[in-house]
């Protein structure tokens, strides 16, 4: 038993806290997998971090269905992302990188916090338009937390409000609302088809297109493009 132990310990090992949660969001998430390769590699642990916790958080809502279950576990993510920013060593992989990309970020902190409270409302909230904000909410902080720490200016009013869309399509596409979702995509399309390669990653994020393995060479030249 202990030889397996330490042959576990040892296979982790090989592999970084990075390449972890990378690999995780490649199984769950493979487009923002793809998405996250059209960014410089010095930013994009980042950004991995944030579409790693996105990730924890969409899991606890599906393999969970009791509130008082939900609320300690997100209350667990709440100050588990405090403290590890604080500088409190975690075994998450997650939680490392936090700790060693974010050290002493308050700024970053409180917004982790509430984003995570914005979470929470959407899974417990049981009114239908309530529920649809309170998304809507979340992928708003968590663009302007993803724009902040990739250190993207947008100064173009036609940029915001092309990204606005696309993640008003996104919470209604979340819902089935497809006939809203595929109105505002086309009007966000319409405002920027081709963003700046610096701007392309927050379109990627939060567009209707999916990066798919059967079709990833295409769809790789497509993006090299800057269509999203």
């Amino acid at each position: 038993m202990e030889e397996i132990y330490v042959l576990l310990l040892n296979q982790l090992s090989r592999y970084s806290d990075q390449d972890l949660i990378e690999n995780e969001i490649k199984l769950n998430y493979y487009h923002y997998y793809i998405s996250s390769l059209f960014i410089k590699s010095n930013k994009r642990s980042k950004l991995l971090c944030i579409l790693s916790l996105d990730l924890e958080l969409n899991k606890i809502l599906k393999f969970n269905t009791e509130k008082n279950i939900l609320i300690l576990k997100f209350d667990w993510w709440r100050i588990a992302c405090t403290q590890s920013i604080e500088g409190k060593d975690f075994s998450v992989p997650l939680l490392r990188l936090f700790r060693k990309l974010f050290y002493n970020n308050y700024n970053l902190k409180d917004k982790l916090v509430y984003l995570i409270d914005l979470f929470q409302k959407y899974s417990l909230e049981k009114n239908d338009k309530l529920k649809l904000k309170y998304y809507y909410q979340y992928l708003i902080l968590k663009n302007n937390i993803i724009t902040s720490l990739l250190e993207i200016l947008i100064s173009d009013s036609k940029i915001n409000k092309a990204l606005r869309l696309a993640i008003i399509s996104k919470t209604y596409e979340k819902f089935n609302i497809n006939k809203v979702a595929y109105f505002c995509m086309n009007k966000a399309k319409y405002l920027c088809k081709k963003p700046k390669r610096e701007y392309l990653i927050l379109f990627l994020l939060s567009s209707s297109f999916r990066f798919e393995k059967r079709f990833i060479v295409k769809q790789l030249f497509y993006s090299i493009l800057r269509y999203w």
